[in-house]
């Protein structure tokens, strides 16, 4: 009974003692919720930017789970100043931001970000709600133009499952930009000299070197952000190359960047990170979605490994939902395997392409795989798609059309110049064209609906596909 009195005691002091501090936020665990206010044409609309989960201790602020999120880079939440006041009245939160929340802001064509002022105050006259168990506080920070960035900082007891933080080491280097692979014909000394740049994720508490994949993004210019967290989960590191942001462009239909341009980043980046001690040289993968899978298509075909030379090599190359191209019979490749993930119903990029593409290359890799998953559309391992989008006019081949041209078509060897959307890397030669050329050739083949989507049994399959890929190497 007499500790049961003392515990009211020390409750009752404890209570009072935080509510005659001065200190704005009190010892916890907090949700640091990040969002984006995007104003255009006079109406507004609201963005979920990240939820961060935090400790505070006094003056001390320790981040414990971190995710992913474009909107607003991990990096750079990370590096804001959080500084409390001596007496830990207010928390100023300074810092940059490069513009990627909502629009690209190119500086001075330097291939540099122009970087904005991020600022934040909290004093007493940001608190929200002020009951201890469940305390609010709400700041805003002007960004650009007359958009916004508000910071909701909630306390929650709750102890976070995952401690992933989605933090990463930039690393610049030299790559080219072939408009085609025919400007490889001679090897790279024909190719303009690029600086390019991409994200090595670590797993954190590992001290023994790690497998690495190398992935590729599709052509809306951003890998999907699960991905970072699914590999830090299996041990494994990733780099993320950027072939477009390094080029100065966000997204792309038509080629401002070739895939034979990205098709050097990634090998260029792998003899570097070879060299790298904490990653295992002999565990490296490529990795890459629709415009990206295309990248790790010809990553895979011995025409680019004999022109861009690199000293080390993929064990694996897994190429989600590819364009494929209808090459000779005689089209060599690495003897490391090739998994090809379709979907059934995707008609942009279509399975029966690529199993022609299969029937071929698997000549040179015997242990290359092609997966057909049911009832899915292009993109399905997305999450945060419906089951099924309709975007609209774009490019499409139905089978009857599919059948004709794998059987008829003319087929060039890569590297041979050709206006032909079906011949190899047809997408960097027509994208070459003026609009005109572009519709006279594409406009039989546009459609009013097609569909993306995402399939979670598709998606489950393929991942546990990737880890049996991973667990063999």
């Amino acid at each position: 009974m007499i500790k049961f009195y003392y515990l009211i005691i020390f409750t009752f002091l404890s209570l009072n003692s935080f509510s005659d501090s001065n200190q704005i936020i009190p010892n916890g665990n907090y949700e640091f919720t990040w969002k984006g206010i995007f104003v255009n044409d006079g109406s507004s609309r609201i963005d979920l930017l990240a939820t961060d989960y935090v400790e505070i201790i006094d003056d001390k602020i320790n981040f414990l789970h971190m995710p992913c999120h474009r909107g607003l880079d991990a990096n750079l939440r990370y590096s804001f100043d959080y500084k409390f006041s001596s007496d830990l009245s207010t928390l100023k939160i300074t810092g940059k931001d490069v513009g990627m929340w909502n629009r690209l802001h190119l500086k001075n064509n330097n291939d540099e970000w122009e970087k904005k002022d991020i600022s934040f105050k909290f004093d007493k006259e940001n608190i929200k709600i002020d009951d201890p168990n469940f305390y609010e506080l709400k700041a805003l920070s002007k960004h650009m133009w007359e958009d916004k960035i508000s910071l909701t900082i909630t306390r929650n007891s709750n102890v976070p499952k995952s401690r992933f933080k989605c933090l990463y080491e930039r690393l610049d280097y030299e790559s080219a930009t072939p408009k085609t692979a025919n400007d490889l014909k001679n090897g790279l000394s024909g190719a303009e000299k690029t600086k390019v740049f991409g994200k090595l994720f670590f797993p954190e508490n590992t001290d023994q070197k790690v497998p690495l994949v190398i992935t590729v993004h599709p052509s809306m210019g951003f890998v999907p952000t699960d991905y970072f967290k699914w590999f830090s989960d299996m041990g494994m590191a990733v780099f993320d190359t950027q072939p477009y942001l390094s080029r100065g462009i966000e997204s792309q239909w038509f080629y401002e960047v070739s895939e034979e341009a990205a098709t050097v980043d990634v090998y260029k980046a792998l003899d570097i990170l070879s060299k790298d001690p904490r990653i295992d040289k002999n565990k490296i993968i490529l990795m890459g979605w629709s415009y990206g899978a295309m990248v790790v298509n010809n990553a895979h075909q011995q025409f680019f490994i004999d022109k861009i030379k690199p000293k080390n090599e993929f064990q694996a190359f897994i190429s989600y939902y590819p364009f494929c191209s209808l090459i000779k019979e005689n089209t060599k490749t690495s003897n490391k395997p090739l998994i090809l993930l379709m979907g059934e119903k995707d008609r942009m990029c279509p399975f029966e392409l690529c199993q022609d593409y299969f029937d071929i290359i698997k000549k040179s890799s015997p242990n290359s795989e092609i997966h057909i998953f049911e009832k899915s559309y292009h993109r399905f391992d997305f999450n945060l798609l419906p089951k099924a989008l309709n975007i609209g006019r774009a490019e499409t081949w139905n089978e009857e059309y599919l059948k004709d041209i794998i059987s008829n078509n003319k087929r060039y060897d890569i590297g041979e110049s050709h206006k032909d959307m079906m011949g190899p890397n047809g997408w960097s030669y027509i994208s070459l064209l003026n609009d005109n050329e572009k519709d006279k050739l594409l406009d039989p083949y546009r459609e009013d609906t097609n569909y993306i989507g995402y399939n979670k049994k598709a998606d489950n399959e393929a991942r546990d596909i990737i880890v049996r890929i991973i667990s063999g190497l």
